[in-house]
């Protein structure tokens, strides 16, 4: 098990993880940015708060990237299953 520590808005926090160490200090720099570049557009905004819609922000580009990553899976899904169908028609034609 890996571990890391990261600042974020003055308190310091462990990241354990089996990934990678790379993999670690990605994640919490993503997390730190997120919550830095909210905190910067309200700066009255509690570390807590920011902690929270920093999640919720990231929480819903997963959401957006899995939703794209399935749609491009079924369009290529698609148009193997065409090229497949086409294959097999032009090898039924030269028989």
């Amino acid at each position: 098990m890996n571990t890391i520590d990261i600042l974020i808005g003055n308190q310091r926090y462990e990241l354990k993880g089996n990934e990678t160490t790379e993999h670690l200090e990605e994640v919490a720099q993503m997390v730190r940015r997120r919550v830095d570049s909210l905190r910067k557009k309200s700066p009255t905004l509690s570390l807590q708060k920011a902690s929270i819609l920093a999640a919720f922000d990231l929480a819903s580009d997963l959401i957006k990237s899995k939703k794209k990553s399935s749609e491009q899976r079924a369009a290529v899904l698609s148009k193997a299953q065409k090229l497949l169908e086409k294959v097999e028609w032009d090898l039924q034609l030269s028989r």
